[in-house]
């Protein structure tokens, strides 16, 4: 494929990288010479310094020949006319832009629900776009799933009652010492492990593979059977009451009601069955603007205006004594320092927006529960429009060395009608961890589930075999 991208800021960056790696063309433009020079520097690409929406400039560079182009640029206008400008001269090429004013997103999102459900075109007809990515909403959904699972790790939902979770091998689990054909002769396990990440790196586990204390496992399981997963593998979990939420950024601000809505539910448990659990939800900012705004729309949040490095503030207010801290300001490195000191001084749990992938493992030895990364929720909801009709969600784990693809089987698929135990003449290391028939069971695979032709199926590989994921899915 040929890949257009506009914008080459952190994002474009790694969109541009994961490209290359997987041997697409990738051409790179943006206007700023030092943001040019440093991706002429760091990936093997073509990089135009010039404007990304002069279409002049797009065709002496060969956009007619395209299959898709991409518009990151940090001004969403910038973005959404670029698309319409390249619709205008080259309407067949996939257009996607990546938007964080969020009442455009709403806008476009409310009108591509009307027009799906009425059998058109979604977005096109109005902006030229055929997707639109809100980072925002991506890393806020992130952090709310992992909330809801007790801070137990980060939680990709696989739909239709799955999810993966990722947690940590702690000292004392039934899980340490024994190899993974092993696991399922304990009881209680019903689970499948898509990915292991130990000492000697990140790897797709065999039956021989043993597992340590300090290990970190992906690991597939019903929605309702994490806290099972995480009690056999000694990863703490817990229901929290009081939840401080650092940043009135964008996410931060996303977030507030995503989490007030949780509240509501749980008051409502409280009067049915007596148990006395409701939420309090604290915001700290120190922006003193913000702080009105979010007290005068969300009446039930305590806000409190000051700075969360500030001892004596943090002290008078009780806030170390919180179960979950969140830092989702939009200061990356300052989310990763607060999460980490509130652990230290006594909060239970720690969730930090941070800015990639690449602080993961930093994250975690600084104790941190979970790390949600910016631009890579970004980078994967792009991938997934540009893989094909064939998939529907990408999802980048272990620093981006594997990749978790939802797809569905096509009838041309030369794979269609096999059962799992005859796909060894594959070349390249793959699992299968989700199978849904036509009879619409979804289920944790062994050798005899077959791939039937319209099934939907989640596979993990590593991110440079994607041309394996493919081919079993079919084009």
């Amino acid at each position: 494929m040929t890949i257009f991208i506009i914008g080459a800021g952190f994002t474009g960056m790694q969109l541009a990288a994961t490209l290359v790696l997987e041997r697409n063309k990738v051409v790179l433009v943006d206007n700023d010479p030092e943001k040019v020079r440093r991706a002429s520097d760091a990936i093997d690409c073509t990089v135009l310094e010039a404007d990304g929406n002069s279409i002049e400039v797009l065709k002496r560079a060969g956009i007619a020949s395209a299959n898709a182009f991409v518009a990151l640029t940090g001004d969403d206008e910038v973005n959404m006319i670029a698309c319409q400008i390249v619709d205008s001269a080259c309407p067949g090429i996939l257009k996607i832009a990546r938007v964080r004013n969020y009442a455009y997103y709403s806008a476009v999102d409310a009108a591509s629900r009307r027009k799906r459900m009425a059998g058109k075109d979604a977005i096109r007809a109005m902006y030229g776009m055929d997707a639109m990515v809100n980072p925002d909403v991506e890393a806020a959904g992130a952090i709310l799933r992992a909330i809801e699972y007790g801070a137990v790790g980060n939680v990709i939902d696989l739909k239709d009652g799955y999810v993966l979770a990722t947690l940590g091998v702690g000292n004392g689990s039934v899980l340490a010492g024994r190899r993974m054909r092993e696991l399922s002769a304990i009881d209680g396990w019903d689970h499948l492990v898509a990915f292991a990440e130990q000492e000697t790196g990140a790897r797709i586990p065999r039956g021989d593979t043993m597992i340590s204390a300090g290990d970190t496992l992906g690991v597939v399981s019903r929605s309702g059977d994490v806290a099972k997963a995480a009690q056999l593998a000694k990863t703490a979990r817990e229901t929290f009451q009081r939840i401080v939420i650092f940043g009135t950024g964008r996410v931060g601000t996303m977030l507030i009601p995503l989490v007030a809505e949780r509240q509501s539910a749980t008051l409502w448990q409280t009067l049915f069955d007596g148990r006395q659990n409701r939420r309090e939800i604290i915001v700290v900012d120190r922006n003193a603007a913000k702080c009105h705004e979010i007290a005068g729309r969300h009446p039930g949040v305590r806000v409190l205006c000051g700075d969360i490095t500030d001892e004596t503030f943090m002290n008078e207010e009780d806030l170390y004594s919180c179960d979950l801290i969140v830092a989702a300001s939009g200061n990356y490195e300052l989310n990763m320092v607060t999460a980490a000191y509130m652990k230290s001084k006594g909060a239970s749990k720690a969730i930090a927006l941070t800015a990639s992938t690449a602080y993961g493992a930093v994250a975690r030895k600084l104790g941190i529960d979970v790390a949600v990364p910016m631009r890579g929720t970004v980078v994967d909801s792009i991938m997934s429009h540009l893989r094909g009709r064939n998939v529907s969600a990408i999802h980048s784990v272990c620093d981006r060395s594997f990749e978790i693809v939802e797809g569905d089987i096509s009838d041309k698929s030369r794979f269609a009608g096999k059962k799992l135990r005859e796909l060894g003449e594959l070349d390249g290391e793959f699992l299968l961890l989700l199978a849904k028939d036509s009879g619409g069971m979804t289920a944790i695979p062994n050798g005899e589930t077959a791939l039937e032709a319209g099934s939907h199926v989640v596979l993990i590989a590593r991110s440079e075999n994607t041309e394996l994921l493919a081919r079993i899915c079919g084009k």
